[in-house]
């Protein structure tokens, strides 16, 4: 039996609202990040550069000498050079690893320092801190590669071009992922970093 013009017309409108529900639905799941589009080989690959840079950092607590510190320096380098053949659309979101990797190395040098019980062994910590960003800019001023602020890490990698300034990006960064609480222990262990950097004569650049 053929369908009758009234309910073919009902059909169509009753697909029609199926359908523009579910682009409606869609566009929500992507609005909220349902939806994500598949990382870039290239930037997965760096990614796990920049991470495996950090799991050798955890495995030796830092560069401990001037060879492991042309190590590290050699890594950056590396990374460097991989993110200037990226395309510019695909550097932001390096930054953003890059941002990440560097919060989790704070994060880990706060939670030693903080699990210390004495005044002694934090002093003792904070030396050996500096002992290594003073060995990572000798190796920095070696390698020729300018260095950054604290402890001769670059201040962004190579190539990495944006509207704002790196620093306000990873504040951008550091907000979004942060409480007030980690935010204030991350700002009190630099401090004191900083603290025992004038005590010790340091630069701060």
């Amino acid at each position: 039996m053929a369908r009758q013009p009234g309910n073919r017309s009902r059909w169509a409108a009753w697909m029609a609202g199926v359908l523009a529900l579910a682009v409606l639905c869609g566009i929500v799941a992507w609005q909220f990040g349902w939806f994500e589009r598949p990382e870039d080989p290239r930037v997965i690959e760096i990614g796990d550069m920049m991470q495996g840079m950090l799991e050798r950092e955890r495995e030796r607590q830092g560069p401990g000498n001037f060879l492991t510190a042309v190590e590290r320096v050699a890594g950056i380098g590396a990374i460097a050079l991989k993110v200037s053949t990226l395309p510019e659309n695909l550097r932001p979101r390096v930054m953003e690893l890059g941002f990440d990797v560097m919060m989790q190395h704070m994060g880990d040098r706060a939670d030693l320092y903080f699990a210390l019980k004495t005044a002694e062994e934090r002093q003792k910590f904070l030396d050996q801190e500096l002992s290594q960003m003073d060995f990572m800019r000798s190796a920095f001023q070696a390698s020729g590669r300018p260095t950054g602020e604290r402890d001769g890490r670059p201040r962004g990698p190579g190539g990495m071009r944006g509207g704002e300034p790196p620093d306000n990006r990873f504040l951008k960064f550091v907000l979004d992922r942060t409480t007030p609480t980690e935010r204030a222990r991350l700002e009190e262990f630099i401090s004191m970093i900083e603290r025992r950097m004038d005590a010790t004569g340091r630069s701060r650049r």
